[in-house]
């Protein structure tokens, strides 16, 4: 079995980088809309940043209580965003969701191709 080691920087940057050449593509294509695939990637990057944000601040001995309640309340105020973008604003939702998953992508390119290969002593 293959062991790679995964690089946060690099999973972000890839996310960027596929979000902005899927918009193009399907921009060019004609066939979904580039600009709510764009918001999605960039949700998606923003919501992975907190994320890597708080959980280092939980893994410090001085996390108290109070930041599982920060967690929590980052989760609604993301789903209110979420929510508030979607009826308010021409989002094109199975475009944006595209654009939210390509996070997920992002990190299994990374996990099979990307990341450096872990060599095995034994």
């Amino acid at each position: 079995m293959i062991a790679r080691i995964v690089r946060v920087d690099r999973i972000w940057k890839t996310t960027i980088f596929l979000t902005i050449v899927l918009a193009l593509l399907c921009g060019t294509a004609k066939v979904a809309d580039p600009a709510s695939i764009v918001l999605g990637g960039a949700i998606s990057v923003a919501n992975f940043h907190l994320i890597r944000f708080l959980v280092s601040r939980l893994m410090s001995p001085a996390a108290g209580d109070r930041l599982a309640l920060i967690v929590a309340l980052k989760f609604l105020l993301l789903l209110t965003l979420v929510a508030v973008a979607l009826k308010r604003l021409p989002i094109d939702l199975a475009s944006f969701l595209v654009g939210t998953g390509t996070i997920v992508v992002a990190i299994v390119v990374d996990a099979l191709w990307l990341g450096e290969r872990v060599v095995d002593p034994g």
